[in-house]
C-alpha cells in the first residue's frame, strides 16, 4: 500500500525471516561461532536462549543452512507433546518410511538407532533442532531428550548432534536435570541489537527494496531502538506500521513522533 510512495519496491520489513535477509548482528555472529564450536569439539547439545522475537528460529536454520554437511535437518517446531508422541514424530522425521503409530516407546528408540546408524554408514550426521524447548515437559526432557544423546553417547557408530532453542527460563529448567545440565556443550545467549545496529539494519531493509536511506530520521531510530530494546521482530513491526502512517499523513520522514505513536498501539507496556 505504501511502497508507491515512499519509493520502495517491495515491503521492507516484511518476510524477514527468509535466511537471505537473516542480519547478523555481533549477538548472533558470536551464537553461530559458538554454536559450531561446541558442536564439533562436544558431543553434549547446544543451547540457544533469548526471548521471543530474538530471532532463535531464524538463527538455526542458518546454523543449519551453513553446516550442509550436518544432515538430514530435522527441526522440531511444536515440542509441547507427550513423550511417545514426540519419540514418534522425531523417529518418523529421521525415517521417512518408518511406522511408528502403533509401537512401543522401546521399539521407536531402537529404529531411531537404526536409522542413526544407517546414516553414519553413509558418512550423515543428522541435527536435531528442538525449537520453543522451553514447552518441554521435565519428562520429555528426562526421556526423549536424554536417551537420544544416550544413544548418541553409548554407541560408537552413530553422529548425532542437538540444538534446544527456547527462552531463557529453558536454562532454569534444564539445571533441575542435573544429569541434562551437564551435558549440555555450548549455551548462547540472544540479546537484541544494538543502537547502532538496529539503525544500520532498518538502513539495510530499505537497501534491499531501493528504498532512500534517510527515511527514517536519526532521532526516530534512536527511539525505535529505545521502544523495542533492539527486538528484531518488534522493529518490523513498528518499521511497518511507520511507513504506513507516514503515507497516511503524506509525510516526508519517519520521526520519533510517529515512532511513539506506533508503539504506542502496538507495544503499549514498551512506549
Amino acid at each position: 500500500m505504501y511502497e508507491a510512495f515512499w519509493k520502495l519496491t517491495g515491503k521492507p520489513f516484511a518476510n524477514r525471516s527468509e535466511l537471505a535477509h537473516f542480519y547478523r548482528s555481533k549477538s548472533h555472529h558470536a551464537a553461530l561461532l559458538r554454536l559450531k564450536y561446541g558442536l564439533d569439539n562436544f558431543a553434549g547439545p547446544g543451547l540457544i536462549m533469548g526471548l521471543t522475537g530474538t530471532g532463535k528460529s531464524t538463527l538455526v536454520r542458518v546454523f543449519a543452512a551453513e553446516h550442509a554437511q550436518l544432515r538430514p535437518f530435522v527441526h522440531i517446531v511444536f515440542p509441547a507433546l507427550g513423550c511417545d508422541e514426540l519419540l514418534r514424530l522425531i523417529a518418523s522425521e529421521l525415517s521417512q518410511s518408518a511406522n511408528t503409530e502403533h509401537t512401543g516407546t522401546d521399539n521407536v528408540l531402537r529404529d531411531i538407532q537404526k536409522s542413526l546408524r544407517a546414516f553414519s554408514e553413509r558418512n550423515q550426521q543428522p541435527l536435531l533442532c528442538i525449537d520453543d524447548a522451553h514447552l518441554l515437559s521435565e519428562d520429555a526432557l528426562q526421556f526423549v531428550v536424554q536417551p537420544l544423546l544416550n544413544l548418541a553417547e553409548s554407541d560408537p557408530s552413530i553422529r548425532l548432534s542437538i540444538l534446544l532453542a527456547g527462552l531463557p527460563v529453558l536454562s532454569s529448567r534444564l539445571r533441575k536435570i542435573g544429569e541434562l545440565s551437564e551435558r549440555i556443550a555450548v549455551a548462547t545467549p540472544l540479546s537484541g541489537f544494538t543502537a547502532s545496529e538496529t539503525a544500520n539494519y532498518v538502513s539495510e531493509c530499505l537497501k534491499q527494496v531501493s528504498g532512500p536511506p534517510n527515511i527514517f530520521t536519526p532521532e526516530a531510530l534512536q527511539r525505535l531502538f529505545e521502544i523495542t530494546a533492539g527486538n528484531p521482530r518488534r522493529i518490523n513491526r513498528l518499521c511497518d506500521m511507520a511507513l504506513l502512517v507516514g503515507y497516511a499523513e503524506q509525510l516526508s520522514q519517519i520521526t520519533p513522533a510517529q515512532i511513539d505513536a506506533v508503539g504506542a498501539e502496538l507495544l503499549p507496556a514498551a512506549a
